[in-house]
């Protein structure tokens, strides 16, 4: 006979499990990040890569296979551009999807604080979380996803660490995790790490499917930052090259105008223009003055 769950240990009672995944593709650095953070949840069930080709549904049905009741979901696109997915409940939702930067795992970062493994976090949140409903469902799904069930088997029965969710004025977020010393939270904490910055794109009312809640009109798709990258190199390119090409043409025009050469005319035999005349006797004048001064030097020697 199997042994029943909830009469080996009824204080347990969130019994929900979340299931993380990647998809392929993804680098080390994200998969060191996604090992940070099973580290950190009991209550996580890691399933192998998922290939992205595939519907973004079938999460819902693995999930379910390995009842499991939300999902994280690491996305790689392009080889350089990672996406993140929460899905807080895989029955009817909502989930959301944000573009992950700097991303650091705790084997790089080498910070002196630590916490027990599996130990139950404080969650902070930003005050700006409450400013605006989207910000208030997503402070709601964030705390779904990141906070360690009461009387959890593998969990500790105490809080020593935090889970920081900060909020910038570009509206990214920040999360940090910081150790409590001693479990003394009058004591200044010290960061332990990961540490990543997550860009909101879109929140949708299912789980990977469904109408938008909201969408991030600021949001800026990386291949099309670098598309305009590339055409801005490539305008510069052309200007460039139209401008050799125009002083080209002015040059083949210059060369073809001729010129009135007064200097040339005066080692003529017959001077004719008047601006030679002048000119010549501008240098006569010179050589006679330079003459007189020459005379009167050996004078007074």
């Amino acid at each position: 006979m199997g042994i029943d769950e909830k009469s080996a240990n009824p204080k347990w009672t969130d019994r929900s499990r979340t299931m993380v995944t990647l998809s392929r593709g993804v680098p080390a650095r994200v998969r060191h990040l996604a090992n940070d953070l099973k580290n950190f949840l009991p209550q996580i069930h890691s399933e192998p890569k998922f290939d992205k080709k595939d519907n973004l549904l079938i999460l819902n049905e693995m999930a379910g296979l390995s009842r499991c009741e939300r999902v994280i979901y690491f996305e790689a696109r392009s080889g350089q551009d990672f996406y993140l997915w929460f899905s807080s409940n895989i029955a009817g939702g909502p989930s959301a999807k944000f573009r992950v930067f700097n991303v650091h795992t705790m084997s790089e970062l080498n910070f002196t604080g630590n916490c027990l493994k599996y130990s139950r976090p404080i969650l902070s949140f930003d005050p700006a979380f409450e400013s605006e409903p989207h910000m208030q469902l997503l402070k709601e799904m964030l705390t779904q996803m990141f906070y360690v069930p009461e009387n959890h088997p593998k969990s500790k029965p105490y809080f020593d660490h935090i889970i920081n969710f900060g909020l910038t004025p570009d509206r990214r977020i920040w999360i940090r995790f910081y150790a409590i010393p001693a479990g003394n939270i009058d004591i200044e904490v010290e960061e332990i790490g990961p540490r990543f910055v997550l860009e909101l794109i879109r929140v949708l009312n299912g789980s990977f499917e469904g109408d938008v809640l909201y969408n991030n009109q600021q949001y800026i798709s990386p291949r099309f930052h670098r598309r305009q990258i590339r055409l801005a190199a490539a305008s510069k390119t052309r200007a460039r090259a139209a401008e050799k090409q125009s002083r080209a043409v002015k040059h083949n025009v210059l060369k073809k105008i001729i010129r009135l050469d007064h200097v040339g005319e005066i080692f003529n035999e017959e001077v004719n223009s008047k601006e030679a005349k002048k000119l010549m006797a501008q240098i006569d004048a010179k050589k006679k003055k330079k003459i007189k001064n020459d005379v009167s030097k050996k004078t007074k020697a």
